[in-house]
């Protein structure tokens, strides 16, 4: 599947597994109906996964918060705090060596990924600042 599984979706998927009803409060997708062929499927799948590292971490490469998205369509889009976001197309440049951000070619996507970030961003209550576009 190209579900864009996260790690907020292993609870509510483990309760789905076990028959267990999803409580309202909790976060995150029931992925079992791709595990077991005759759980019902869902009304719409989320397109696509908030990704974030939210605590700094030494003798890393990036040792700054980050937030981002990674969509079912292969994009993936991070903005970090205080550097030049970044913008990927995993499809044709898996290994993310080109950063398709600042390309003019590509604004209605940065613009796009932007609006889909700042969604999770507002749902999840978090209070990551985005950058002006």
């Amino acid at each position: 599947s190209d579900a864009p599984f996260n790690h907020v979706d292993f609870a509510p998927t483990s309760l789905g597994l076990c028959g267990i009803d999803i409580p309202d409060w909790m976060d995150g997708t029931d992925y079992s109906s791709h595990i077991i062929p005759d759980r019902p499927s869902l009304e719409k799948e989320p397109t696509s996964a908030y990704i974030q590292q939210c605590v700094r971490k030494r003798f890393q490469s990036v040792n700054r918060t980050w937030r981002g998205v990674r969509t079912n369509d292969g994009w993936k889009y991070v903005c970090l705090e205080g550097q030049p976001l970044v913008l990927f197309d995993l499809n044709e440049d898996p290994y993310e060596t080109l950063n398709l951000a600042f390309l003019d070619t590509h604004n209605e996507k940065r613009e796009e990924l932007q609006a889909e970030l700042k969604g999770w961003i507002d749902r999840t209550g978090d209070e990551f600042p985005l950058p002006e576009l």
